[in-house]
């Protein structure tokens, strides 16, 4: 019963699970029925309510198990600082209007997107593999792949842009190098995601965003 238990979400975690479900289904229909700008302009609070689901689905919430999603948080919002600023490894690009509040042009959510991304890969990665470099390959590619599902949709979405107009191959390769250091870094600590909820909430982004290529 504890293993059962240990696998399959929470009364709790199934109904948050269930209302992501339902408000990107939602959006989805909005969108189709004219009111885009209104639901992508939500974007920011979807994607910080779907962090809430992943950080309750987590198998425990110590010290241990959770500085490393700050961490995380911190690289990538930096990560995406230096692209901004700089240019660096990603390549010339800037964040449209439906991100939410923004900190020198970088929208903060996208800190905790990367800490959505890590953490749901790891969890359904783990799942798959024992061997430590497996995992962190693995996760490291499903990232990059998720940014290869988002990238043509960005622009339209306004949520952001490149000066060439199409991500250059530096994007993926900084998306990689990035991918790679933070599920290092999660494998140093052993973190423990949990595989159901990674595992819908994955789904619920590729069905999404796999949806809209269909509406633009």
């Amino acid at each position: 019963m504890n293993l059962i238990q240990k696998r399959l979400p929470s009364s709790r975690s199934s109904l948050f699970i269930c209302a992501l479900y339902i408000i990107h289904l939602s959006a989805l229909i909005g969108v189709h029925l004219g009111y885009i700008q209104w639901f992508l302009s939500k974007t920011w609070a979807i994607l910080f309510l779907i962090f809430l689901v992943l950080w309750d689905g987590l198998p425990k919430k110590s010290i241990k198990i959770s500085w490393p999603i700050p961490a995380v948080f911190f690289i990538g919002f930096i990560a995406e600082w230096l692209g901004v600023k700089f240019g660096f490894l990603f390549g010339n690009y800037s964040y449209g209007a439906n991100l939410g509040i923004k900190l020198d042009n970088v929208p903060i959510i996208m800190g905790i997107n990367w800490v959505i991304l890590s953490l749901a890969t790891r969890g359904i990665i783990q799942r798959f593999f024992k061997l430590p470099i497996m995992k962190i390959l693995v996760s490291s590619v499903l990232m990059v792949s998720l940014d290869v599902l988002l990238e043509p949709l960005a622009p339209q979405l306004d949520y952001w842009s490149f000066d060439t107009m199409v991500a250059p191959l530096s994007n993926y390769m900084g998306w990689l190098i990035y991918s790679l250091l933070i599920q290092i870094l999660l494998e140093l600590v052993q973190f423990k995601g949990h595989f159901m909820i990674s595992l819908h909430i994955l789904i619920i982004q590729l069905l999404f965003f796999g949806s809209l290529y269909f509406l633009f």
